[in-house]
């Protein structure tokens, strides 16, 4: 039963923050139920490595790790509907469902919709629980699991590679695991395919003068895969392509339709900047601005009045008086 037990760990650790978990992680469930298996899995041996540097820490300090992913808002999905079209309650919501209702399960999920990641890792661990202890029936409960990877294992899969690159020291770890857990369990075939369609495509900005560095598109994205990133001298826009959910949300948001969604293999580069603009300086301190793309489309709105070149704190000597 330890590949049961793995993914209920697993399913606890992302619908909360469990009071076992408080401990340092080579006191967890987890930890000894990937012992168990070690023998026969390098996910299983790597986890233990990673996990073993987790500390103990009060479930406050937990719950607020947990939060700062999950909720408030949230930095990463944990509901399939919301992290593939960015609405919860989607279609993946039930078509989850119904392979719940095909493996004889009840419909009502408590608070959370059936397609929240602790929910269908549970349901992976029923499969397993199914297959190990129904050998008449192995094969058919085989064949549900395969389908349900199938049609939801891609997103599981990314969700952990989303988690790996957090830098949690308690989600990172779980992330990877989940990831390399899922990735080694089942056929690659399964889940190439929508894995792939997933994120398949990512921003791009063609002609970078219609890029104005405003940050709406930063602001929308819903795994923070943009990013605005600013030196003394240089303002950028940053993409990270590993965690890019391909949503097409930046792209709807773009005022002046400076984005394009381009082939994620076009890319070599794990980090990118798509945009980059000198910061202006101010006339007045020499300060740095803004950058210099958004003080020229501003600029053009509004007719470039004197003021406009100077910082905040020397821009009162424009005001009347």
């Amino acid at each position: 039963m330890s590949r049961a037990l793995i993914y209920h760990a697993l399913s606890e650790l992302l619908a909360g923050s469990p009071l076992w978990a408080i401990d340092s992680a080579r006191e967890w469930p987890l930890y000894a139920d990937a012992s168990c298996v070690a023998h026969e899995s390098p996910a299983a041996r790597r986890a233990i490595l990673s996990l073993s540097e987790i500390p103990a820490e009060s479930i406050d300090q937990r719950q607020a790790r947990y939060d700062a992913l999950f909720n408030n808002p949230p930095r990463y999905w944990l509901y399939e509907s919301a992290a593939k079209t960015g609405r919860i309650l989607g279609p993946e919501t039930f078509a989850v469902a119904k392979l719940y209702h095909a493996a004889g399960l009840i419909s009502s999920f408590g608070a959370e919709s059936p397609d929240h990641a602790s929910l269908e890792l549970a349901f992976l661990a029923h499969l397993s629980e199914q297959i190990e202890s129904n050998s008449e029936q192995a094969e058919e409960w085989r064949t549900l699991e395969r389908q349900f990877i199938k049609e939801h294992g891609d997103w599981l899969i990314q969700l952990g590679r989303n988690l790996s690159t957090s830098g949690d020291m308690i989600y990172a770890p779980i992330g990877q695991f989940l990831t390399d857990w899922l990735s080694e369990s089942f056929p690659k075939q399964a889940v190439t395919a929508e894995l792939a369609s997933l994120n398949n495509f990512v921003p791009a900005i063609s002609h970078a003068q219609d890029c104005t560095l405003c940050g709406f598109c930063v602001q929308v994205c819903p795994v923070q895969a943009l990013a605005i990133s600013e030196s003394e001298s240089e303002t950028m826009l940053m993409l990270n392509v590993q965690i890019c959910i391909g949503c097409n949300k930046c792209k709807k948001i773009c005022d002046t339709k400076a984005i394009t969604l381009v082939p994620i293999k076009n890319y070599q580069l794990l980090i990118i900047p798509l945009r980059q603009s000198p910061r202006a300086i101010c006339p007045s301190c020499h300060k740095a601005t803004v950058s210099r793309a958004e003080l020229e489309y501003v600029g053009e709105r509004i007719g470039h009045p004197a003021w406009l070149d100077y910082c905040l704190e020397c821009r009162p000597q424009f005001y009347g008086g």
